[in-house]
């Protein structure tokens, strides 16, 4: 993201930006365009030290092309498509993929008061260290009124508007607040706390988000002066799924998470909707949290290139061990001459991914994997092994390992044999430097004979295979070649 800028002075200069302001956008173009083209008319002064981050968590909606114009017309916007998660926890990944030390986060639908990004870049040049949450007055539309902070009151959500007199005046001094809203924050990005990734769908983030800074001894502060505008009305209607379901469940992750009283969502909820409803969402949250496959953070079905076929029978198997609601799936690439590396290549994306997202660890799930009716159970039993020691990947149902490793039978071709792998964060670099890429897969399939194969060569000693016999540690037998295995139990 950086440029040369001519300077009267000393000829040419790189351009280093300090603040990135990143939206994440879902079919609403208009807004986001408006909001990125306010910030280049309004804020002039301070255009060479900021970035624009537009993220598209809908790149292949209606609004996706014009979206990605954008970044070759406005000067210093990135456009950003993830379509692998989706929600309003996505801007954690606006706090990851910011090129800048510092972050604000805004709706794709907010305007900032002229003047307002100087004396927030005079305020973190001042402050260069600090570590809270900042956050401003939200201004209403009569262009008066302001809105300084959230009370903790149940309204529909979580927090009603107020506001306090210290927030009319904008150079009065910054002053903490509890909560807020959140079409405006941001903070140094090595200060970002993050949402929980295992949030999905709208909302959920006010108040946790807040809770989550004082936990680790920061402030949320009100920068009076750091005023913004909000669209509200929707005349054309939300652009996004949001059922309520994932919004309870998105309080009571986020609410455990930081250690708050979710019985007080709960009863919110039912008085509002209906008990029943309520019930049943708090019943299968629980599972869910219940299941052995609650380890991993990310549960991921590889499909082929073209077709679904055999999905069916693959989500009546996710039903059975009570995942199916977790699933997200990716597609292998075309290459039907070389199926194992399309395999390896789609394993990559989904280890890519989940690094992008700082995940712990991602479980990739072949669609013709055959995963037995009692993995959950041997993942139960299983699970202190996994927690507590320092693994890199596992193998989970298919063959027992040593047939699927060198010098045997490549695994192309025999698809019912094919392993789910799960792969931990401690191994994702090494990962996707061993895996193939589009521009190296044909040296690497000469290479390679299975995914397998080239796990065990790159990962000696950090494997572990559960199999009906319990949990096997992969070990390379001493004098023999990278990837000829022992095996230990």
């Amino acid at each position: 993201m950086s440029r040369a800028i001519d300077s009267p002075i000393d000829g040419p200069v790189a351009r280093r930006a300090t603040l990135t302001v990143g939206m994440a956008v879902y079919d609403d173009y208009d807004g986001a365009y408006f909001t990125a083209l306010a910030l280049r008319l309004f804020h002039p002064e301070v255009a060479d030290r900021v970035d624009i981050l537009v993220l598209d968590n809908n790149p292949h909606g209606s609004a996706g092309d014009p979206l990605r114009r954008l970044q070759d017309k406005i000067p210093h916007l990135r456009y950003l498509p993830i379509d692998f998660v989706a929600g309003t926890a996505v801007r954690d990944l606006i706090f990851r993929e910011a090129q800048t030390e510092w972050v604000l986060c805004v709706d794709c639908h907010v305007l900032l008061a002229p003047g307002s990004l100087a004396r927030l870049l005079d305020y973190i040049d001042a402050n260069p260290d600090c570590r809270d949450l900042l956050q401003g007055p939200l201004l209403w539309d009569d262009a008066s009124r302001v809105s300084t902070h959230m009370e903790p009151v149940w309204n529909g959500l979580f927090g009603i508007w107020g506001s306090d007199p210290r927030g009319q005046d904008p150079d009065h001094a910054p002053f903490e607040i509890t909560m807020h809203g959140l079409g405006l924050f941001g903070c140094r990005q090595d200060a970002w706390v993050g949402f929980n990734s295992r949030m999905r769908g709208h909302g959920g983030e006010e108040g946790y988000l807040h809770k989550k800074f004082r936990a680790a001894g920061r402030r949320t502060l009100c920068l009076p002066f750091l005023r913004w505008t909000h669209r509200f009305d929707r005349p054309d209607g939300q652009p996004y799924p949001a059922p309520a379901r994932d919004r309870v469940r998105n309080y009571l992750i986020g609410w455990e998470e930081a250690g708050m009283d979710t019985q007080d969502a709960l009863d919110h909820f039912r008085e509002a909707g209906n008990a029943a409803d309520v019930d049943s969402w708090v019943s299968a949250y629980e599972a869910e949290k219940a299941n052995p496959f609650s380890l991993f953070d990310d549960l991921v079905v590889v499909l082929p290139a073209e077709g679904d076929e055999g999905l069916s029978r693959l989500s009546e198997r996710m039903k059975q061990l009570g995942i199916a609601e977790r699933v997200r799936c990716v597609r292998a690439p075309h290459l039907p001459e070389a199926p194992h590396v399309a395999r390896a290549q789609a394993h990559r994306l989904a280890i890519e991914q989940a690094r992008q997202r700082g995940l712990e660890n991602t479980l990739v799930i072949d669609l013709d994997t055959v995963l037995p009716v009692d993995t959950g159970q041997r993942l139960a039993a299983a699970d202190e092994h996994l927690r507590t020691r320092p693994w890199a990947g596992c193998f989970i149902g298919g063959v027992e390992p040593r047939t699927a490793l060198p010098r045997q039978q490549p695994l192309a071709g025999r698809s019912s044999r094919l392993h789910a792998v799960a792969y931990h964060a401690r191994a994702f670099d090494r990962l996707l430097t061993e895996l193939p890429t589009c521009a190296d897969r044909d040296t690497w399939g000469r290479n390679h004979s299975s995914l397998e194969e080239c796990l065990v060569r790159a990962l000696p000693q950090e494997l572990v295979s559960m199999t009906h016999t319990g949990t096997t540690i992969l070990v390379p037998a001493a004098g023999s070649p990278a990837g000829s295995p022992a095996v230990s139990h």
